[in-house]
């Protein structure tokens, strides 16, 4: 014989499944936050990624970049020494030509290696180049080339002991005779310079690039 539930009967049976419909949209709830959230850390992590590749890019573009700044002291380096190897070259913001700056002597370096306006071995407080007034050298790519140029030598200009005071090589010289009184005749030394190029390109990417430089 089949029994019938009394209306009685009936209202805690409907109360529990309420219950449980109630906790499984929580539980849906739940789930779906928790997967919105991974959604968002994926997208953040892969435009991260973008990011970084792509600032890694800009940093390669403003090394090879720096070569340029090289050349560029390599050309002017035979008119600096024609014009006044022993004078400070430091032209303003506004000037075209020339188109970089140059210390007779060498420059202190801060802690990066990096030149600044300090002669070396003076007192006091070095004080850093102020690149926003150097000319640009050159600009390729997004890319502006600026570099300076320090003699390493010794001391305030003007050098007169160039083997005494400065990185230098003696060059290979002789007389054409091994006569005893003969008169020697003796080649003109190579001095080092030294030349720090400094690039800046898109995202505010900063390089800076030195090399040496024997005339």
């Amino acid at each position: 014989m089949k029994t019938i539930a009394t209306p009685a009967q009936r209202r805690p049976l409907l109360a529990a499944a309420a219950r449980q419909r109630g906790m499984v949209l929580f539980i849906a709830l739940i789930v779906l936050v928790a997967m919105t959230l991974a959604g968002i850390a994926l997208v953040r992590s892969v435009d991260t990624a973008n990011v970084i590749a792509g600032n890694l890019a800009f940093k390669q573009a403003t090394l090879q970049a720096g070569d340029l700044g090289v050349e560029a002291a390599v050309t002017a380096l035979p008119t600096i020494i024609a014009g006044g190897v022993d004078t400070d070259l430091t032209p303003a913001a506004s000037s075209t030509n020339p188109n970089y700056w140059y210390y007779a002597s060498r420059r202190t370096t801060d802690a990066y290696g990096v030149p600044t306006t300090q002669q070396f071995g003076a007192a006091g407080t070095a004080t850093a180049i102020g690149w926003s007034q150097v000319p640009v050298a050159s600009t390729t790519a997004g890319n502006s080339v600026q570099f300076v140029i320090d003699r390493l030598c010794q001391g305030p200009p003007p050098v007169t002991d160039i083997m005494g005071s400065c990185f230098a090589e003696a060059a290979a010289g002789g007389s054409g005779s091994k006569k005893a009184g003969a008169q020697i005749f003796s080649a003109t030394p190579t001095v080092y310079y030294r030349v720090t190029a400094r690039i800046t390109g898109p995202r505010n990417t900063t390089s800076m690039v030195q090399a040496i430089l024997g005339r």
